[in-house]
Protein backbone atom coordinates (compact mmCIF):
# COMPACT_ATOMS: atom_id res chain seq x y z
CA UNK A 1 0.00 0.00 0.00
CA UNK A 2 1.39 3.37 -1.15
CA UNK A 3 1.73 6.16 1.68
CA UNK A 4 0.92 9.81 0.61
CA UNK A 5 3.43 12.77 1.20
CA UNK A 6 1.48 15.81 1.78
CA UNK A 7 2.10 18.51 -0.83
CA UNK A 8 4.49 20.95 -0.46
CA UNK A 9 4.60 24.64 -2.17
CA UNK A 10 2.16 27.50 -2.16
CA UNK A 11 -2.16 27.72 -2.16
CA UNK A 12 -3.88 27.88 -4.22
CA UNK A 13 -4.58 26.37 -8.09
CA UNK A 14 -6.93 23.17 -8.89
CA UNK A 15 -5.97 20.39 -7.40
CA UNK A 16 -4.61 17.37 -9.31
CA UNK A 17 -3.69 13.49 -8.61
CA UNK A 18 -1.96 10.98 -10.75
CA UNK A 19 -2.77 8.39 -8.50
CA UNK A 20 -0.31 5.29 -6.88
CA UNK A 21 -1.34 2.43 -8.66
CA UNK A 22 2.20 2.19 -10.52
CA UNK A 23 5.26 0.38 -10.30
CA UNK A 24 7.39 3.54 -9.99
CA UNK A 25 8.71 6.60 -12.32
CA UNK A 26 10.56 6.56 -15.46
CA UNK A 27 10.85 9.89 -17.19
CA UNK A 28 9.74 13.56 -15.63
CA UNK A 29 9.03 16.70 -17.92
CA UNK A 30 9.62 20.22 -16.41
CA UNK A 31 8.57 23.16 -18.49
CA UNK A 32 10.02 26.57 -16.63
CA UNK A 33 9.24 30.42 -17.76
CA UNK A 34 9.54 33.64 -16.50
CA UNK A 35 7.12 33.33 -13.46
CA UNK A 36 8.06 29.46 -12.71
CA UNK A 37 7.47 26.08 -13.69
CA UNK A 38 4.71 26.12 -15.75
CA UNK A 39 3.49 22.45 -16.09
CA UNK A 40 4.61 18.92 -14.93
CA UNK A 41 4.33 15.76 -16.62
CA UNK A 42 5.03 12.07 -15.48
CA UNK A 43 6.18 9.20 -17.25
CA UNK A 44 5.21 6.10 -15.21
CA UNK A 45 5.72 2.33 -15.45
CA UNK A 46 2.50 -0.38 -15.23
CA UNK A 47 2.46 -3.88 -15.37
CA UNK A 48 6.02 -3.33 -17.13
CA UNK A 49 4.76 -0.55 -19.61
CA UNK A 50 5.04 3.07 -20.06
CA UNK A 51 1.29 4.93 -19.23
CA UNK A 52 2.12 8.71 -19.84
CA UNK A 53 0.72 11.09 -17.55
CA UNK A 54 -1.07 14.22 -18.23
CA UNK A 55 0.25 17.87 -18.45
CA UNK A 56 -0.62 19.59 -14.76
CA UNK A 57 -0.37 23.33 -15.60
CA UNK A 58 -0.36 24.95 -18.39
CA UNK A 59 1.88 25.24 -21.97
CA UNK A 60 3.41 28.59 -22.44
CA UNK A 61 6.11 30.01 -23.56
CA UNK A 62 9.61 28.48 -21.58
CA UNK A 63 11.97 25.77 -22.40
CA UNK A 64 10.92 22.06 -21.58
CA UNK A 65 13.59 20.01 -19.37
CA UNK A 66 13.40 15.90 -18.99
CA UNK A 67 15.01 13.64 -16.46
CA UNK A 68 15.36 9.51 -17.43
CA UNK A 69 14.95 7.25 -14.79
CA UNK A 70 16.55 3.79 -15.84
CA UNK A 71 13.91 1.40 -13.84
CA UNK A 72 15.18 -1.48 -15.67
CA UNK A 73 18.68 -0.90 -13.69
CA UNK A 74 16.80 -0.72 -10.75
CA UNK A 75 16.80 2.85 -9.96
CA UNK A 76 14.19 4.65 -8.70
CA UNK A 77 13.21 8.18 -7.17
CA UNK A 78 13.60 8.55 -3.67
CA UNK A 79 13.47 12.71 -3.40
CA UNK A 80 12.67 15.73 -4.53
CA UNK A 81 13.90 19.30 -3.69
CA UNK A 82 11.87 22.73 -4.79
CA UNK A 83 11.57 26.29 -4.06
CA UNK A 84 8.40 28.60 -4.57
CA UNK A 85 8.01 31.82 -4.36
CA UNK A 86 6.22 33.55 -1.08
CA UNK A 87 4.22 36.37 -3.09
CA UNK A 88 2.79 34.32 -6.23
CA UNK A 89 2.89 30.40 -4.10
CA UNK A 90 3.87 29.16 -8.15
CA UNK A 91 7.16 26.66 -7.41
CA UNK A 92 10.03 27.75 -8.76
CA UNK A 93 12.11 25.44 -8.91
CA UNK A 94 12.49 21.32 -8.88
CA UNK A 95 15.99 19.05 -8.72
CA UNK A 96 15.06 15.11 -8.41
CA UNK A 97 17.18 12.47 -6.52
CA UNK A 98 17.41 8.73 -7.21
CA UNK A 99 18.75 5.77 -5.44
CA UNK A 100 22.04 6.52 -8.23
CA UNK A 101 21.94 9.95 -8.88
CA UNK A 102 20.50 13.50 -9.01
CA UNK A 103 18.91 15.66 -11.72
CA UNK A 104 20.04 19.37 -12.77
CA UNK A 105 17.74 22.10 -10.96
CA UNK A 106 15.27 22.46 -13.36
CA UNK A 107 13.97 26.44 -13.49
CA UNK A 108 15.12 29.05 -11.73
CA UNK A 109 16.82 27.84 -7.74
CA UNK A 110 16.78 31.85 -6.80
CA UNK A 111 14.81 32.94 -3.69
CA UNK A 112 11.89 31.88 -2.06
CA UNK A 113 11.07 29.09 0.28
CA UNK A 114 12.77 25.84 -0.21
CA UNK A 115 11.17 22.29 0.50
CA UNK A 116 12.01 18.67 -0.04
CA UNK A 117 9.71 15.88 -0.44
CA UNK A 118 11.37 12.56 0.51
CA UNK A 119 10.85 8.92 1.83
CA UNK A 120 13.49 7.75 3.67
CA UNK A 121 15.41 6.36 1.04
CA UNK A 122 12.06 4.80 0.02
CA UNK A 123 10.43 4.04 -3.49
CA UNK A 124 8.72 7.11 -5.11
CA UNK A 125 5.45 6.09 -7.51
CA UNK A 126 3.31 8.66 -7.61
CA UNK A 127 2.60 12.38 -7.51
CA UNK A 128 -0.19 14.87 -6.92
CA UNK A 129 -0.71 18.69 -6.40
CA UNK A 130 -2.25 21.88 -7.76
CA UNK A 131 -1.38 24.28 -10.54
CA UNK A 132 -3.43 26.23 -12.51
CA UNK A 133 -1.16 28.85 -15.16
CA UNK A 134 1.93 27.86 -13.42
CA UNK A 135 2.97 24.45 -11.33
CA UNK A 136 1.66 25.78 -7.80
CA UNK A 137 2.11 22.72 -5.04
CA UNK A 138 3.76 18.88 -5.64
CA UNK A 139 3.36 15.90 -3.46
CA UNK A 140 3.79 12.22 -3.84
CA UNK A 141 3.31 8.68 -3.14
CA UNK A 142 5.82 6.30 -2.30
CA UNK A 143 6.38 2.27 -1.27
CA UNK A 144 8.24 0.56 0.94
CA UNK A 145 10.73 -1.64 -0.78
CA UNK A 146 11.60 -5.15 0.82
CA UNK A 147 15.24 -5.88 1.78
CA UNK A 148 16.76 -7.85 -1.34
CA UNK A 149 18.43 -11.47 -0.31
CA UNK A 150 21.61 -12.09 -2.43
CA UNK A 151 22.22 -15.90 -3.21
CA UNK A 152 25.52 -16.85 -1.27
CA UNK A 153 28.76 -17.82 -2.62
CA UNK A 154 31.48 -20.24 -1.77
CA UNK A 155 30.40 -23.75 -0.54
CA UNK A 156 27.84 -25.59 1.12
CA UNK A 157 29.65 -27.06 3.91
CA UNK A 158 28.59 -27.11 7.75
CA UNK A 159 25.48 -25.93 8.96
CA UNK A 160 23.37 -22.95 7.14
CA UNK A 161 22.93 -19.45 9.04
CA UNK A 162 21.28 -16.12 8.96
CA UNK A 163 21.51 -12.93 10.64
CA UNK A 164 18.49 -11.46 9.73
CA UNK A 165 17.76 -8.06 8.44
CA UNK A 166 18.95 -4.75 10.55
CA UNK A 167 18.81 -1.32 10.18
CA UNK A 168 22.94 -0.86 9.30
CA UNK A 169 26.27 -2.09 9.86
CA UNK A 170 28.52 -0.43 12.24
CA UNK A 171 31.43 -2.89 12.53
CA UNK A 172 33.01 -6.02 10.98
CA UNK A 173 35.26 -7.99 12.56
CA UNK A 174 37.30 -10.68 10.31
CA UNK A 175 39.40 -13.67 11.30
CA UNK A 176 41.70 -15.61 8.75
CA UNK A 177 44.68 -17.83 8.29
CA UNK A 178 46.11 -19.42 5.33
CA UNK A 179 43.59 -21.63 5.15
CA UNK A 180 40.58 -18.98 4.61
CA UNK A 181 37.94 -16.69 6.79
CA UNK A 182 37.15 -19.14 9.74
CA UNK A 183 35.18 -16.42 11.84
CA UNK A 184 32.78 -13.74 10.83
CA UNK A 185 31.19 -10.88 13.63
CA UNK A 186 29.66 -8.20 13.01
CA UNK A 187 27.85 -5.41 14.95
CA UNK A 188 24.64 -4.41 13.95
CA UNK A 189 22.12 -1.57 14.81
CA UNK A 190 18.87 -1.88 15.46
CA UNK A 191 16.56 0.98 16.46
CA UNK A 192 19.77 2.24 17.69
CA UNK A 193 20.97 -0.17 19.46
CA UNK A 194 24.35 -2.33 18.94
CA UNK A 195 23.17 -5.90 18.64
CA UNK A 196 26.07 -8.53 17.65
CA UNK A 197 25.87 -11.85 15.58
CA UNK A 198 28.71 -14.49 14.75
CA UNK A 199 29.81 -17.34 13.12
CA UNK A 200 32.46 -19.66 12.14
CA UNK A 201 35.13 -20.79 15.12
CA UNK A 202 37.93 -18.24 15.12
CA UNK A 203 40.38 -21.28 15.91
CA UNK A 204 39.31 -23.04 12.82
CA UNK A 205 39.95 -26.79 11.77
CA UNK A 206 43.56 -26.64 12.88
CA UNK A 207 42.38 -24.89 16.39
CA UNK A 208 44.99 -22.33 15.80
CA UNK A 209 44.08 -18.76 16.63
CA UNK A 210 43.92 -16.99 13.16
CA UNK A 211 44.91 -13.25 12.62
CA UNK A 212 41.54 -10.98 13.72
CA UNK A 213 40.79 -7.44 11.81
CA UNK A 214 38.23 -5.03 12.26
CA UNK A 215 36.53 -2.84 9.87
CA UNK A 216 34.68 0.15 11.71
CA UNK A 217 32.17 2.14 9.59
CA UNK A 218 30.76 5.79 10.68
CA UNK A 219 27.34 4.50 10.63
CA UNK A 220 24.85 6.41 10.04
CA UNK A 221 26.64 8.40 7.86
CA UNK A 222 28.55 5.40 5.87
CA UNK A 223 27.13 2.00 4.45
CA UNK A 224 28.65 -1.08 3.36
CA UNK A 225 27.34 -1.02 -0.28
CA UNK A 226 29.27 -4.02 -2.12
CA UNK A 227 31.45 -7.10 -0.52
CA UNK A 228 34.34 -8.69 -2.89
CA UNK A 229 35.37 -12.00 -1.65
CA UNK A 230 36.96 -14.97 -3.32
CA UNK A 231 36.58 -18.91 -3.19
CA UNK A 232 38.51 -21.88 -4.16
CA UNK A 233 35.89 -24.03 -6.73
CA UNK A 234 37.49 -27.85 -5.42
CA UNK A 235 36.11 -30.74 -5.75
CA UNK A 236 32.95 -30.78 -3.90
CA UNK A 237 31.19 -27.84 -1.99
CA UNK A 238 32.77 -29.06 1.25
CA UNK A 239 35.96 -27.66 -0.30
CA UNK A 240 35.16 -24.86 -1.78
CA UNK A 241 35.29 -22.22 1.03
CA UNK A 242 35.84 -18.32 1.37
CA UNK A 243 39.28 -17.54 1.03
CA UNK A 244 38.88 -13.40 1.40
CA UNK A 245 36.96 -10.63 1.57
CA UNK A 246 36.81 -6.39 1.05
CA UNK A 247 34.19 -4.58 2.14
CA UNK A 248 33.25 -1.31 -0.29
CA UNK A 249 31.47 2.34 1.73
CA UNK A 250 29.28 4.83 0.54
CA UNK A 251 31.99 7.16 0.93
CA UNK A 252 34.53 5.38 -1.64
CA UNK A 253 36.39 3.91 1.28
CA UNK A 254 37.81 0.09 0.51
CA UNK A 255 38.79 -1.84 3.06
CA UNK A 256 41.94 -4.17 3.23
CA UNK A 257 41.86 -7.68 1.75
CA UNK A 258 41.39 -10.16 4.78
CA UNK A 259 42.76 -13.39 4.11
CA UNK A 260 44.27 -14.74 0.55
CA UNK A 261 43.08 -14.47 -2.72
CA UNK A 262 41.13 -17.76 -4.08
CA UNK A 263 40.54 -19.02 -7.66
CA UNK A 264 37.08 -17.54 -8.00
CA UNK A 265 35.82 -13.77 -7.65
CA UNK A 266 32.44 -12.58 -6.29
CA UNK A 267 30.48 -9.13 -5.50
CA UNK A 268 27.87 -9.06 -3.41
CA UNK A 269 25.89 -5.75 -4.08
CA UNK A 270 22.51 -4.06 -5.10
CA UNK A 271 22.79 -0.96 -6.53
CA UNK A 272 21.91 2.05 -4.38
CA UNK A 273 21.28 0.48 -1.50
CA UNK A 274 22.97 -0.50 1.50
CA UNK A 275 24.09 -3.70 3.13
CA UNK A 276 21.95 -4.61 6.22
CA UNK A 277 22.58 -8.11 6.74
CA UNK A 278 24.50 -11.56 6.61
CA UNK A 279 23.90 -14.93 6.23
CA UNK A 280 25.88 -18.11 5.01
CA UNK A 281 27.40 -21.55 5.54
CA UNK A 282 30.19 -23.15 7.70
CA UNK A 283 31.16 -25.07 10.72
CA UNK A 284 34.81 -24.53 11.75
CA UNK A 285 35.47 -22.09 8.70
CA UNK A 286 33.18 -19.66 6.61
CA UNK A 287 32.07 -22.04 4.07
CA UNK A 288 29.71 -19.65 2.00
CA UNK A 289 28.71 -16.07 2.60
CA UNK A 290 25.29 -13.86 1.15
CA UNK A 291 24.22 -10.51 1.95
CA UNK A 292 20.99 -8.64 2.38
CA UNK A 293 20.42 -5.04 0.89
CA UNK A 294 18.17 -2.92 2.34
CA UNK A 295 15.76 0.18 1.11
CA UNK A 296 18.40 2.55 2.52
CA UNK A 297 19.44 5.84 -0.11
CA UNK A 298 23.20 5.22 -0.06
CA UNK A 299 24.46 9.28 0.25
CA UNK A 300 25.84 10.13 -2.76
CA UNK A 301 29.73 10.43 -2.97
CA UNK A 302 30.67 13.92 -1.79
CA UNK A 303 30.96 16.99 -3.96
CA UNK A 304 34.55 17.21 -5.70
CA UNK A 305 36.74 20.39 -4.46
CA UNK A 306 37.59 23.38 -5.81
CA UNK A 307 40.70 24.87 -5.36
CA UNK A 308 40.27 29.06 -4.95
CA UNK A 309 42.99 31.10 -6.07
CA UNK A 310 45.73 32.36 -3.57
CA UNK A 311 45.49 36.17 -3.27
CA UNK A 312 48.50 38.02 -1.66
CA UNK A 313 52.50 38.34 -2.59
CA UNK A 314 54.38 35.45 -4.59
CA UNK A 315 57.47 35.10 -1.83
CA UNK A 316 57.82 31.96 0.45
CA UNK A 317 57.43 28.22 -0.12
CA UNK A 318 53.68 26.68 -1.62
CA UNK A 319 51.56 24.81 0.61
CA UNK A 320 48.88 23.13 0.50
CA UNK A 321 46.72 21.28 3.87
CA UNK A 322 44.42 19.16 1.28
CA UNK A 323 41.12 18.73 1.59
CA UNK A 324 38.71 17.67 4.52
CA UNK A 325 35.37 17.43 5.72
CA UNK A 326 35.09 20.43 7.52
CA UNK A 327 37.72 23.15 9.91
CA UNK A 328 37.35 22.51 13.58
CA UNK A 329 40.11 25.24 14.60
CA UNK A 330 42.24 28.22 13.43
CA UNK A 331 45.75 29.01 14.86
CA UNK A 332 47.00 32.66 13.71
CA UNK A 333 50.10 33.84 15.00
CA UNK A 334 51.56 37.44 14.35
CA UNK A 335 54.72 38.88 13.91
CA UNK A 336 55.87 42.97 13.67
CA UNK A 337 54.33 43.58 10.53
CA UNK A 338 51.63 41.06 9.46
CA UNK A 339 51.21 37.18 10.38
CA UNK A 340 53.94 35.18 10.92
CA UNK A 341 52.16 31.76 10.63
CA UNK A 342 48.59 30.16 10.58
CA UNK A 343 47.74 26.52 11.36
CA UNK A 344 44.67 24.43 11.69
CA UNK A 345 42.80 21.45 12.88
CA UNK A 346 40.58 19.60 10.31
CA UNK A 347 38.06 17.04 10.35
CA UNK A 348 38.11 13.90 8.27
CA UNK A 349 35.94 10.76 8.53
CA UNK A 350 34.65 12.10 12.27
CA UNK A 351 38.87 11.64 12.97
CA UNK A 352 40.65 15.11 13.85
CA UNK A 353 43.69 16.04 12.11
CA UNK A 354 46.39 18.70 12.70
CA UNK A 355 48.08 20.59 10.05
CA UNK A 356 51.06 21.84 9.90
CA UNK A 357 52.43 24.90 10.73
CA UNK A 358 52.70 27.40 7.91
CA UNK A 359 55.53 30.45 8.50
CA UNK A 360 57.06 30.65 11.89
CA UNK A 361 55.78 31.33 14.83
CA UNK A 362 56.78 34.51 17.46
CA UNK A 363 57.10 34.91 20.73
CA UNK A 364 53.76 36.59 20.53
CA UNK A 365 52.50 33.09 20.16
CA UNK A 366 49.10 31.77 18.40
CA UNK A 367 45.26 33.28 19.10
CA UNK A 368 42.63 30.70 18.62
CA UNK A 369 39.54 30.64 16.74
CA UNK A 370 37.29 27.27 17.50
CA UNK A 371 34.59 26.54 15.50
CA UNK A 372 30.96 24.74 17.03
CA UNK A 373 31.64 21.53 14.94
CA UNK A 374 30.00 19.84 13.46
CA UNK A 375 26.46 22.78 12.80
CA UNK A 376 29.37 25.78 12.21
CA UNK A 377 31.44 25.98 9.24
CA UNK A 378 33.55 28.48 7.38
CA UNK A 379 32.07 30.45 4.74
CA UNK A 380 34.26 33.31 3.71
CA UNK A 381 37.74 34.38 4.33
CA UNK A 382 38.64 38.27 4.85
CA UNK A 383 42.09 39.89 4.77
CA UNK A 384 44.43 42.25 3.70
CA UNK A 385 47.87 42.30 2.42
CA UNK A 386 50.67 44.97 1.95
CA UNK A 387 54.49 45.44 0.89
CA UNK A 388 56.54 46.23 3.53
CA UNK A 389 59.61 48.10 4.25
CA UNK A 390 62.46 46.79 2.75
CA UNK A 391 60.82 43.53 1.54
CA UNK A 392 60.74 41.85 -1.81
CA UNK A 393 56.95 40.40 -1.56
CA UNK A 394 53.76 41.53 -0.27
CA UNK A 395 52.80 39.59 3.06
CA UNK A 396 49.34 38.99 4.55
CA UNK A 397 48.78 41.46 7.54
CA UNK A 398 45.26 40.62 8.78
CA UNK A 399 42.85 37.97 8.51
CA UNK A 400 39.09 37.36 9.58
CA UNK A 401 36.79 34.22 9.06
CA UNK A 402 33.01 34.47 8.63
CA UNK A 403 30.97 31.12 9.51
CA UNK A 404 27.13 30.19 9.02
CA UNK A 405 26.82 31.79 12.28
CA UNK A 406 29.28 34.48 13.08
CA UNK A 407 32.53 36.54 12.24
CA UNK A 408 35.42 35.75 13.55
CA UNK A 409 37.96 39.23 15.11
CA UNK A 410 39.94 40.24 13.47
CA UNK A 411 43.58 39.00 13.35
CA UNK A 412 46.25 41.45 12.61
CA UNK A 413 46.22 44.70 11.31
CA UNK A 414 44.32 46.23 8.45
CA UNK A 415 46.41 47.57 5.61
CA UNK A 416 45.52 49.43 2.14
CA UNK A 417 45.21 46.05 -0.37
CA UNK A 418 41.73 44.21 0.73
CA UNK A 419 40.44 40.73 -0.39
CA UNK A 420 37.81 38.34 0.33
CA UNK A 421 37.87 34.78 -0.71
CA UNK A 422 34.55 33.16 -0.91
CA UNK A 423 31.86 31.15 -3.51
CA UNK A 424 28.35 31.21 -3.11
CA UNK A 425 26.61 27.89 -1.34
CA UNK A 426 30.37 26.42 -0.42
CA UNK A 427 32.15 25.97 2.58
CA UNK A 428 35.66 26.12 3.02
CA UNK A 429 36.98 23.06 3.85
CA UNK A 430 40.73 23.27 3.44
CA UNK A 431 43.88 26.53 3.13
CA UNK A 432 46.89 26.38 1.06
CA UNK A 433 49.00 29.61 0.21
CA UNK A 434 52.66 30.43 0.20
CA UNK A 435 54.68 31.38 3.40
CA UNK A 436 58.41 31.95 4.23
CA UNK A 437 59.01 33.21 8.02
CA UNK A 438 56.16 34.95 7.77
CA UNK A 439 52.57 34.46 5.34
CA UNK A 440 52.81 35.78 1.72
CA UNK A 441 49.70 34.43 0.30
CA UNK A 442 46.31 32.74 1.33
CA UNK A 443 43.80 30.46 -0.74
CA UNK A 444 41.45 28.16 0.32
CA UNK A 445 39.60 25.07 -1.29
CA UNK A 446 35.60 24.68 -1.02
CA UNK A 447 32.97 21.99 -1.79
CA UNK A 448 29.28 22.60 -2.24
CA UNK A 449 27.54 23.21 1.11
CA UNK A 450 25.08 20.03 1.72
CA UNK A 451 22.15 19.03 3.68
Amino acid sequence: MALKVEAKGGKGGNQWDDGSDYEGVTKIHVRGGLQGIQFVKFEYVKAGNTNVGPIHGVYGRGFTQTFEINHLNNEHLVSIKGCYDNTSGMIQALQFETNLRSSEVMGYDENGTKFTLEAGGNKIIGFHGSAETNLTSLGTYFITLPPIKLEQQGGRGGYSWDHGVYTGVRKVYVTYSPTGISHIMVDYDKAGKVETRENGDRLGENRVQGELKEFVLDYPNEYITSVEGTCDPGGSDYSNRIRSLSFKTSKGRISPIYGTAGKRTFVLESKGRALVGFHGQGGYAIDGIGAYFGSHLVPPPPPPAEKLQGIGGDGGASWDDGVFDDVRKIYVGQGESGIASVKFVYDKNNQVVLGEEHGKMTLLGYEEFELAYPSEYITAVEGCYDKIFGGESSIITMLKFKTNVRISPPFGLESTSKFVIEKADHKIVGFHGKASDQLHQFGVSVVPITK
